[in-house]
């Protein structure tokens, strides 16, 4: 069979290189012995020429075409994501009431993250927030109007005793956006993400977020905390994973000890792939008076999320700025992490009457749900009885 191959690509290398030579002949014989073509071959020759340009130009022209078409769908995909960015730094602002009756919420059973990824718009962020400070703390959700409706339709799904109130809507008696600067305030944030894409996010505590509680009811005096766990869908990192298993699998060793510790990498990524992926940014934003106490207040709330996480895979800052718009927009940071569900799930989440203890000034629903009040007017439509005094 190799030998058939050779003899082909020996013919065909023949067949195009025979003109070349015919030609050279010609043009070295001809005038030696005198030797004329029967006919003009000028039309021939302009023939070819324009036929080279043809052939030249278009091979020109193709991978432009390639490159130009390649550009402008880069380009609408940049505006695209752009008009996202704006919907949802212009939706609005809901806070999340948990019930003060409830039982301790087990982030084991929490399947809201699951369901987001799902459930929001196409590309769309999502950001749960927690914020505050030794006055008072409250959970938000932020993310455009469509995002929003969506989110708050799952978050009712997970706990249907849950209340929402607006925030930020500049209305009387009602309270600012979490993200809200006060005049002569400093702000500074912190991006957190896990340092490999490929490995299982393991935590140290049955529940991270009750450090994160204790940390912002410390911050006193001028001062607020807030973190933001901003997510969307993740359609990349099952392929990644399920391309790494299959190159853990492939690969020839004669080695029987690291045959079987590739097979048991490539179980561990292949059990990985089938959950559930977001790409999420954890930002903690300190906002205080003095420019140093935000920034001790952003990075106090960063090593609490990191200490609470497993060291096989740290969480790490990988980013901080100043800049109040990427707080106030919930816009994904540039090196945002691939969390699952099932692990962002022990970050965010809402929290049952058991953390009031941690966090006295967390603001929450009733215990029970109250009857609407009932009208205390008296009009003239009202008929109201006479009381005689004789």
């Amino acid at each position: 069979m190799p030998k058939r191959i050779s003899a082909a690509f020996q013919g065909c290398v023949f067949i195009l290189l025979s003109p070349i030579f015919l030609s050279l002949a010609w043009w070295y014989y001809a005038p030696k012995y005198g030797w004329k073509l029967p006919f003009d071959p000028a039309p021939i020759l302009s023939t070819i020429e324009g036929l080279w340009r043809l052939v030249c130009g278009g091979m020109l022209a193709i991978p432009l075409f390639f490159i130009f078409l390649w550009l402008a769908k880069k380009r609408a995909e940049r505006q695209r994501m752009q008009m996202i960015a704006e919907a949802v730094a212009a939706g609005p602002t809901i806070a999340l009431l948990p019930r003060s009756d409830w039982k301790p919420v087990k982030p084991d059973d929490v399947q809201l993250w699951a369901r987001l990824a799902d459930a929001l718009p196409h590309d769309e962020q999502i950001s749960f927030e927690i914020g505050g400070n030794d006055v008072g703390s409250s959970f938000a959700l932020h993310g455009s109007e469509a995002g929003l409706r969506a989110a708050y339709t799952q978050v009712k799904a997970e706990w249907p005793g849950a209340e929402r109130r607006p925030l930020g809507t500049g209305e009387e008696n009602v309270p600012p956006d979490p993200t809200h600067l006060p005049d002569g305030w400093h702000l500074w944030w912190s991006e957190s993400s896990p340092v490999s894409w490929n490995k299982p996010i393991q935590v140290l505590t049955d529940d991270p977020l009750r450090s994160v509680l204790v940390e912002l009811n410390s911050v006193t005096g001028q001062g607020r905390g807030l973190v933001q766990i901003v997510a969307r869908r993740d359609f990349g990192t099952r392929k990644r994973l399920g391309e790494a298993a299959f190159e853990a699998r492939d690969e020839e060793t004669k080695s029987k000890g690291i045959r079987a510790l590739r097979g048991a990498e490539a179980k561990e990524l292949e059990k990985r792939a089938r959950q559930t992926f977001l790409e999420v940014t954890v930002r903690t934003v300190g906002m205080a008076d003095t420019p140093e106490r935000a920034q001790g207040i952003a990075r106090g709330l960063a090593r609490t999320i990191a200490a609470s996480f497993s060291y096989s895979n740290p969480i790490r800052t990988m980013q901080e700025g100043q800049d109040p718009e990427r707080v106030a927009g919930r816009a994904l940071g540039k090196k945002s992490g691939s969390w699952s569900a099932d692990e962002l799930a022990y970050l965010g989440h809402l929290v049952g009457g058991d953390m009031l203890h941690v966090a006295p000034r967390l603001q929450s629903a009733a215990a029970k749900s109250l009857p609407a009040d009932p009208e205390m007017r008296i009009g003239p439509q009202h008929q109201v009885a006479r009381i005689r005094w004789d």
